[in-house]
């Protein structure tokens, strides 16, 4: 167990990392951006474009929408049957929050920023999960 923990940390800290390296990329870059895609990777992009984040409501959605691309994520990374509360899943699933939390402090800031200033320093981004199987 302590193995797999060790796993999904440093998974989750790759993932992290590469998504903060992605979205500090500016836009103007040359080039064409490549995507690899890895059959081991479990991946969720939740987007928020349509929601109010500078409100209760806008967060709550958000966070419920978190919620259940999460559920997604965890049964298929962990090939659960269904077993909500088994230790694998559990694991994914704290993993999982750990990587959404920021993103989605990040969201809300930035949605408070243009309510308030009409500008932000923070990007628009959709929350994306990544996890290996």
């Amino acid at each position: 167990m302590t193995y797999q923990k060790f796993l999904f940390a440093f998974a989750a800290l790759t993932i992290t990392a590469a998504s903060f390296a992605a979205v500090s990329t500016p836009a103007y870059s040359k080039g064409p951006i490549t995507v690899v895609a890895d059959p081991d990777i479990v991946t969720r992009r939740i987007g928020y474009a349509d929601l109010n984040l500078a409100s209760a409501a806008g967060e709550r959605t958000l966070n419920r929408r978190v919620g259940n691309g999460i559920e997604s994520l965890c049964l298929e990374a962990t090939g659960d049957d269904g077993r909500y509360w088994s230790p694998n899943y559990m694991l994914c699933r704290s993993s999982a929050w750990r990587q959404a939390r920021p993103q989605i402090a990040n969201a809300s800031q930035r949605a408070r920023d243009m309510a308030l200033t009409g500008t932000s320093t923070i990007a628009a981004a959709a929350i994306t999960i990544d996890l290996s199987r």
